[in-house]
């Protein structure tokens, strides 16, 4: 266990049943140094940031973590952690790996994660363009003073990816912990799947454009419709067969994937990798057509780079 630390709850309503769980645990880890802040600041439109402020302001150390409540950790976090964060990093942060799905959009949702989700991180980390996830995000504050501090980032939707923007901008690191990050999926919808994709879709539409472009090519039904047609053309290989040669391999491929990062994988998991493949370009066609999420009961504009835009009536209502 890390000698010196707090821990601080931050929940934005006391209506919330997370604060009497909280509760209950400060009282049964009297030796723990941890405090439970109610109460979000209204800085911008971005409810995560609002949440997070007093217990940012009044933290004791320079150290900050912020974690998600859905993740799940060993007591040997912060000892694997700190040493990562040198003088030449601004940030850590890390994969995630989705485990304990309920109901279909649940499913889809791991699959989402520990396919693309965790390809596009691993891959973009080794092409030099290392992307922040909100899961967990390790700085100092002396640090993101220098780009105005985390309240600086609560006009953006994708706090976490301009955490990591403004980080680079310092000329620092931006790295990912050697581990996965255990998230906890629990039950969603396909709704609640397909919204939530949606949603970061359009962040990444609007902070990079042309990898989201090139994303349909990022999974197997796009780029083996290309391949096959290219092959056939050249080769006169049969289309077909190609398409089932590629689509199995591809499957290996995120098969390794996660196994690497032991990943739950049981019996349809090739179920509901090809489901949410066959998801993917309508999906993606779905992100270009909008420039709006609906977040936790709102909706919200993107406009370029990400920034929110509230509509005046929600803002005054």
């Amino acid at each position: 266990m890390y000698p010196e630390f707090e821990v601080l709850f931050s929940v934005a309503d006391h209506r919330d049943p997370a604060c009497a769980l909280v509760e209950s645990l400060i009282k049964k880890y009297p030796n723990v140094d941890a405090r439970l802040m109610v109460g979000a600041v209204d800085i911008g439109p971005n409810p995560k940031v609002n949440n997070m402020m007093n217990s940012y302001n009044v933290a004791k150390y320079d150290h900050i973590l912020i974690s998600d409540s859905n993740i799940r950790v060993n007591s040997d976090y912060l000892v694997n952690l700190v040493p990562d964060l040198d003088e030449d990093t601004g940030i850590v942060s890390g994969v995630v790996v989705g485990e304990s799905p309920a109901g279909f959009g649940g499913r889809m949702e791991q699959v989402f994660l520990n396919t693309f989700i965790a390809r596009w991180m691993i891959l973009g980390s080794w092409a030099g363009f290392p992307t922040v996830i909100g899961k967990s995000m390790f700085f100092r504050r002396e640090v993101a003073q220098r780009f105005g501090g985390i309240q600086n980032l609560a006009r953006f939707l994708a706090e976490d990816y301009m955490a990591g923007q403004a980080m680079l901008m310092l000329g620092l690191k931006v790295k990912h912990m050697t581990q996965p990050i255990p998230q906890i999926i629990g039950k969603h919808t396909f709704n609640d799947f397909w919204q939530r994709h949606v949603r970061w879709g359009r962040i990444r539409k609007v902070s990079t454009l042309l990898p989201f472009l090139g994303e349909p090519l990022n999974g197997p039904i796009a780029s083996g419709l290309l391949g096959a047609y290219a092959c056939h053309a050249l080769f006169g290989v049969a289309p077909l067969q190609f398409i089932g040669l590629h689509i199995a391999g591809w499957f290996m491929c995120d098969l390794v994937t996660m196994l690497a990062m032991k990943a739950e994988i049981s019996y349809a998991t090739p179920l509901f990798w090809a489901l949410r493949e066959l998801s993917q370009i309508p999906q993606w066609a779905h992100i270009l057509s909008g420039d709006t999420v609906n977040w936790r009961g709102r909706q919200l504009k993107l406009e370029a780079g990400g920034v929110l835009v509230e509509p005046d009536a929600q803002r005054m209502a």
